[in-house]
């Protein structure tokens, strides 16, 4: 992990062992809680962004979050909360795709190093509807074990491991999911993991406008003046991205595509995809495109993307009609049967080379083929 995201190591003589009988759920009364007795740990803790409000919000959305999962386990209020937030089994909010839909542009693939370290639980996100400190025999023994710092060792049993924005100072569990909310209830303040650092754009390359969509409201974030995603939950999204320093939702703009192309681009996007995106560019490219075919010009009919020729009024004009004058030419004129032929042949075929080439008709250009 990076020096300046980590405090340091805490001396030797820093570092004392709790007595037997407080790791003992049946211990006397008036022993200390958990939280209360002297760290066990070495493990450097993370040093969080030098912004309060931003750590505010953190806090605060790490404490909706675990509201959020009180009502998945209560079987009750199934429906409330959307479905792609929901983890396996439905009793618990999986932590990777709330943070997907809260963070927009946010790209958990895109990893950087993975250090063990220890992270300030009211900064971790888990899954605290699974079980909490009621369904344990043991919770005291239990926090000290899943607490120390061997659950951040490679190959250890019953590991954790976490992803870290550390622009944010956020976390969530990648394993060892339920452990932050069961620790936090037994008074604790950190957990170790191997924690793998995940990059997130800087506040100047993002930009929150409000829009009315298909006469919804909505919240929509545009990176680098390109790359769009409308907020699935703009109440949890804004205050975080306000705070990470991006500027609080402005009126569309009028130098993009128009909101009502940009939604239509949105609904052809959205099917199938928890996190619809759109590019700004192809949407200003495709309705240059549709303008551009609205414009009328000269065409013919072999131009044409798509035509019904009326066939009676066709060959009626350019093969009755024809047929019409080489009879009368042969019965006024039984001299020149051979020279009427050639002429009504010739007007014939001219006139049907005409009809179907001559640009003798007005179309728009999206209808040409």
């Amino acid at each position: 992990m990076h020096s300046d995201l980590t405090d340091d190591l805490p001396p030797a003589d820093a570092v004392a062992l709790p007595s037997v009988g407080s790791l003992l759920d049946d211990a006397a009364a008036g022993e200390p809680p958990v939280g209360d007795l002297p760290p066990l740990h070495r493990l450097p803790t993370i040093s969080l962004p030098d912004n309060p409000a931003l750590n505010g919000v953190v806090q605060k959305l790490v404490e909706q979050k675990a509201l959020f999962d009180r009502l998945a386990r209560d079987g009750r209020l199934a429906g409330l909360l959307p479905g792609e937030w929901l983890g396996q089994g439905g009793r618990a909010l999986d932590p990777g795709a709330f943070m997907q839909s809260v963070l927009p542009f946010l790209q958990p693939a895109d990893r950087g190093e993975t250090a063990p370290v220890r992270l300030p639980l009211r900064h971790v996100l888990g899954e605290d509807g699974r079980w909490n400190r009621d369904d344990v025999a043991e919770p005291n023994s239990l926090a000290w074990f899943l607490a120390s710092d061997e659950r951040a060792s490679a190959g250890s049993k019953d590991r954790a491991e976490a992803f870290l924005v550390g622009a944010l100072g956020l976390a969530w569990m990648q394993e060892g999911r339920s452990r932050p909310g069961f620790l936090r209830a037994m008074g604790m303040e950190t957990l170790a993991a191997r924690t793998t650092m995940l990059a997130y754009p800087a506040a100047a390359e993002l930009a929150l406008y409000e829009v009315v969509a298909h006469g919804r409201a909505e919240v929509w974030c545009v990176h680098g003046r390109r790359r769009l995603r409308p907020l699935a939950a703009p109440w949890l999204s804004v205050p975080l991205l306000v705070a990470h320093g991006v500027a609080a939702p402005q009126a569309w703009p009028t130098g993009l595509p128009a909101v009502e192309e940009v939604a239509l681009a949105l609904a052809v996007a959205r099917p199938g995809r928890m996190l619809p995106e759109v590019d700004l560019a192809r949407v200003a490219k495709k309705v240059a495109e549709d303008a551009s075919g609205e414009a009328w010009q000269p065409v013919s009919l072999l131009q044409l993307g798509t035509w019904v020729p009326r066939w009676r009024f066709f060959l009626a004009t350019f093969v009755g009609l024809p047929s019409l004058l080489l009879v009368t030419a042969a019965l006024a004129l039984p001299g020149a049967i051979e020279a009427a032929t050639v002429a009504a042949s010739l007007g014939f075929a001219g006139g049907a080379i005409g009809a179907l080439a001559a640009p003798w008709i007005y179309a728009r250009r999206k209808h040409l083929s």
